[in-house]
């Protein structure tokens, strides 16, 4: 793909745009007060136009200065002659280039620019492969209007075919034109064949705002309005038969292309029959409300009528409206009842009384309608004007019933907002802004539109409050703090390696929802050889770790044993009597002097110690395991409490232990200082030039003749696991430790002080329909909440979750199991403590975790979130139906009105086609599919480590047998952080290097 661009190439195609109108040149001053326009709309008609031109520029009007001309140029890609440029050049002329998209959306636009103009009163139509037959033909047909105070006037015309014209004239006769019987005859005469002589639809003059347009259909447009001019106004339109007003050429392209295919009889036909349709209502004096494409609308007995046409409406339409409008929604729509009618449907409402909208519609009923079509997900598409009004309760609402009410998408509700913002807060024409084809990419046409961003991204977040309004309250912090208990971390110079991850999983594990008067490390600054060593000494290693977890604010304080010999035998003469040893060990090289140094600088009354390398459990975020120590504290002979272990019963259990039994737990236990203190000096025995006994063992001595304790036992909410030195190494070590923090420690560990490795330790295995796949790494606390609140707002609430911290460290993710919350028994979490990457922990989700094939992974970032509520509920009825890749519509907050539909067919060619945006879903087997290489560079040396997003779902979608985009609104809030140029240059690069790798679709 050497010619990859970021955003896929731009197409002629249909989008809604506006018409891109530009004055290139304006007639002179002295037509400025000229009240008849001679509209001429082209598109590549030059040789034609300049006949035209020629023959409008000959006019009377236009030699008095009462006429001017407008040539609208409709996105023509030619160059001009030099003897058009020479037309084009008179004084009269103004030059308007535009894009339309088809010959009514240009006749339209003439008629709004039209209206614009201040001094015109008239405008006269002549297309550009016609021209006016003599020099007064505007003239006469403009007078003839003029002086029987008309709304317009219609002429007659000469036919022109292979050059020449034909002998026989479409004369404008009024005995056919103004009575609805005669007309229809002559309509059902041409529809039917059995006459050439057509409607003189256009040798027409038609009075400035009269409001009426032309259809947008493919063919006998010009009919279609002159037929409802003619039926509704017929005494308001003025018929001159002389002179002839224009000679109609039969060779025109759109004449020929359109007489070649069904779409030209078909539509004469329906004229035939619309024409007789009105006719009939006509003679039976029916109040008619309207006339439109679908049906015809008349007042009857206080009840608006509809009637569609037999194409229009349909038995599968009816119910799909009927669903849609249902009376239990609170909708801007009138509610309805509906029949059938001599094989046609029509339905009728109460007629309550309107007003029609203004120029512009207040904001407050813009927001209010388009938030109640929302929520019922209903799209309202036909939005003018003419299908608006302003109920007598002040409410906007929509009233053309019909095929244009459809089942809300992202795409309609979008188009839905811009034509009314386009008519109700800009104030613009009805046909500024709709569907046509043009080379402008669609979010580039809307951003062309002032002010709109803005406002549909007011809109969308005012739809989804939940998105944008969340607590911004970082991570939850203790709630209490007991001033009477110190926490007191001891460790080695052989902890270097350990020291950060250890400190942080032991203060953030147990500082909630009770925290400490000062949580203090102590360091033992021996150098030598150790009781069990497991690694070597990084005494300066372990210094500097220990200060920046001080700076940090993890610490409240760093204490190093000191090794002055005086300070050493002081200590050791106040605890056991013994003045004459300066030895910092026993004689089994176990620590002593450090940790009863380190108790006498404690000044609360009771110190919680613990060795670095404890493992801690928290079943239960909320269980205030400090007050169950402290009351086993109470009895007067209790000196410690042993920290509890984990148990096969979630029961308490009674702290227990007779005078001698235990000793005070060195690896995690309280103490009760002040007793201890009391209890000094104790008995230890020297050997040669150290002391025997660690300092529990010497007070446990002690304890068994004074008749004092150590107790055990407690909740089992909380507990602690110790791991031998031995066994720190093993692989399965970290994945323990994680699951130890959760309270998820398999059996084979209840009732063991000691950590008991094996294959056992391994996370959850999710077996869910549905699994949402979390991956992210030091995200917002409130981000994260947002996208589990986007969970658990889920009506459906049967689906699994894997959410995976790659290495944010305890200190930033302790607490996600009580984000968790509720969502934790259906959850698998997993906290690496070193990065592995996206794509290992893709394999490791969808590989290892999720169990079923045929289980749908859902990736949802933490910092993203759901929109909608009934996701689960759509995603199985997808999987019902066979799908196996689903994808849903994203909102990106920051690119407003993008949209991101992607397309099956060829991705890989269009630059991925959003087959890589969100909400992203597919089964563990299609992803399985994919050979674990295809997801490296090219050089096969190294994981992708970011867009990822490319890299797994543009294979998924070659080799998806039933993907699937489910849009009913949108479903995924997308924010992404903006990562500088230089790493957009690195995507992009990334980008093309995958795109290049070969398709896994047997059809590539």
């Amino acid at each position: 793909m050497t010619n990859f661009k970021l955003r896929a190439p731009s197409k002629y195609d249909q989008i809604l745009c506006d018409r891109n109108l530009k004055l290139i040149h304006s007639a002179t001053t002295e037509f400025e007060n000229a009240e008849v326009l001679i509209a001429i709309a082209h598109k590549n008609q030059v040789q034609c136009l300049h006949r035209a031109l020629t023959s409008a520029l000959n006019q009377t009007l236009i030699n008095m200065n009462i006429a001017r001309i407008v040539v609208l140029d409709d996105s023509s890609d030619i160059i001009w002659p030099e003897k058009i440029k020479k037309l084009l050049r008179h004084p009269s002329v103004t030059l308007l280039k535009a894009e339309c998209g088809s010959p009514a959306r240009t006749r339209n636009l003439l008629l709004d620019w039209a209206d614009t103009q201040s001094n015109l009163q008239w405008v006269a139509r002549l297309d550009a492969d016609d021209e006016l037959f003599s020099t007064d033909s505007l003239e006469a047909l403009w007078k003839s209007a003029k002086k029987t105070n008309s709304k317009a006037a219609i002429g007659s015309n000469k036919l022109r075919k292979n050059g020449k014209i034909l002998s026989e004239d479409n004369i404008a006769d009024s005995n056919e034109l103004k009575h609805h019987f005669e007309l229809t005859k002559l309509i059902e005469k041409f529809a039917s064949g059995r006459q050439k002589r057509e409607l003189p639809s256009c040798n027409l003059i038609l009075r400035t705002n009269l409001g009426i347009r032309y259809p947008n259909i493919r063919s006998a447009e010009d009919h279609w309005l002159v037929t409802k001019l003619l039926m509704l106004h017929s005494s308001d339109i003025a018929i001159c038969p002389y002179p002839i007003y224009a000679i109609y050429s039969l060779d025109g392209d759109d004449t020929k292309k359109n007489k070649s295919n069904e779409i030209w009889l078909d539509q004469r036909n329906r004229l035939s029959y619309i024409a007789r349709t009105w006719s009939t209502l006509l003679t039976t004096k029916r109040h008619i409300l309207g006339m439109g494409m679908e049906g015809t609308v008349w007042l009857q007995h206080n009840q608006v009528v509809k009637e569609f046409y037999p194409w229009t409406m349909s038995d599968v339409k009816v119910q799909e409206i009927k669903i849609l409008l249902s009376s239990d929604k609170d909708i801007p729509i009138p509610k309805v009842t509906w029949q059938k009618y001599g094989g046609m449907w029509r339905y009728q409402t109460a007629y309550n009384g309107k007003t029609m909208p203004g120029e512009k519609i207040a904001k407050k009923l813009i927001v209010q309608y388009l938030t109640k079509l929302y929520q019922a997900g209903v799209g309202t598409l036909n939005i003018k004007r003419d299908n608006l009004i302003i109920t007598t309760t002040g409410e906007l609402q929509y009233i053309d019933i019909g095929t244009d009410i459809k089942p809300l998408t992202t795409s309609y509700f979008r188009d839905m907002c811009a034509r009314l913002y386009s008519i109700g807060i800009l104030g613009n024409k009805d046909e500024e802004l709709v569907r046509r084809n043009s080379w402008r990419r669609q979010d580039d046409a809307l951003k062309a539109l002032s002010g709109f961003e803005t406002f549909y991204n007011e809109i969308i977040t005012l739809l989804h409050p939940q998105c944008i309004e969340f607590t911004s309250k970082q991570i939850p912090t203790d709630i209490l703090k007991n001033n009477s208990v110190t926490l007191l971390i001891k460790a080695c110079g052989q902890d270097a390696n350990v020291l950060t991850e250890q400190v942080t999983h032991i203060v953030t594990q147990l500082c909630y929802p009770v925290t400490f008067n000062r949580k203090i490390l102590l360091i033992d600054p021996h150098q030598g050889t150790f009781l069990r060593q497991y690694a070597n000494a990084n005494l300066t290693s372990l210094i500097q770790q220990a200060q920046k977890l001080k700076d940090d604010g993890l610490i409240d304080a760093i204490l190093i044993a000191p090794s002055d010999p005086q300070i050493i035998t002081a200590t050791y003469n106040k605890w056991f009597s013994q003045s004459n040893c300066i030895k910092t060990h026993t004689t089994n090289n176990a620590p002593l002097f450090p940790q009863i140094w380190g108790f006498d600088q404690i000044t609360t009354p009771y110190v919680l110690q613990c060795d670095l390398d404890v493992l801690i459990g928290r079943r239960s975020w909320q269980h205030d395991y400090i007050s169950d120590m402290l009351c086993a504290c109470e009895s007067k002979n209790v000196l410690a409490v042993g920290f509890n272990i984990p148990k096969s019963q979630p029961k308490f259990t009674h702290y227990h232990g007779e005078p001698g039994e235990f000793a005070p737990e060195v690896r995690f236990g309280l103490l009760d200082l002040k007793r201890i203190q009391n209890q000094l000096p104790i008995h230890n025995p020297q050997l040669d030039d150290r002391l025997t006994l660690t300092w529990h063992r010497a007070l446990q001595a002690a304890m068994a003749i004074k008749g004092l304790r150590a107790v055990r036992g407690g909740d089992a909410r909380t507990y602690y696991v110790h791991p031998r030195n031995e066994h720190k190494h093993l692989p399965e070590f970290s994945i323990a430790r994680d699951l130890i923090a959760q309270g998820r420690e398999p059996a084979e560990q209840h009732e063991q002080f000691d950590w008991i490795p094996g294959k056992h330790w391994q996370y959850q295995h999710r077996h869910e329909a549905i699994v949402f796949l979390l991956k992210g790494r030091y995200t917002e606390y409130s981000l994260l909440q947002r996208s589990l609140d986007s969970l658990r707002s889920q009506t459906n609430q049967n689906f699994g979750i894997i959410l995976i911290d790659d290495a944010s460290g305890a200190n930033h993710n302790w607490n996600y199991p009580i984000l968790l919350n509720k969502l934790e028994n259906k959850t698998t979490l997993i906290r690496h403590c070193h990065n592995v990457g996206r794509m290992p922990n893709f394999l490791l989700a969808i590989k290892e975790i999720c169990q079923a094939p045929q289980t749908l992974v859902a990736v949802l970032d933490q910092d993203d979130c759901l929109m909608q509520t009934n996701i689960i509920d759509q995603l199985l009825d997808a999987k019902k139906k066979g799908a196996d890749f689903i994808q849903m519509p994203m909102y990106r907050p920051n690119k407003p009105i993008n949209l991101y539909r992607p397309n099956y067919t060829n991705s890989r060619k269009a630059e991925g086609a959003n087959v890589w945006s969100h909400l992203r879903v597919f089964t563990k087997a299609l992803f399985e599919q994919i050979p674990e290489d295809y997801f490296k560079r090219n050089d096969n040396s190294t994981w992708f480590d970011t867009v990822t997003d490319y890299l797994t779902m543009l294979p998924m979608s070659e080799l998806a047998k039933n993907p699937v985009y489910l849009d009913s609104g949108y479903a995924y809030w997308h924010l992404r952080k903006y990562y500088g140029q230089d790493e957009r240059d690195r995507e992009d690069k990334l980008i093309k290097e995958l795109l290049s790798k070969p398709s896994l679709s047997k059809n590539h």
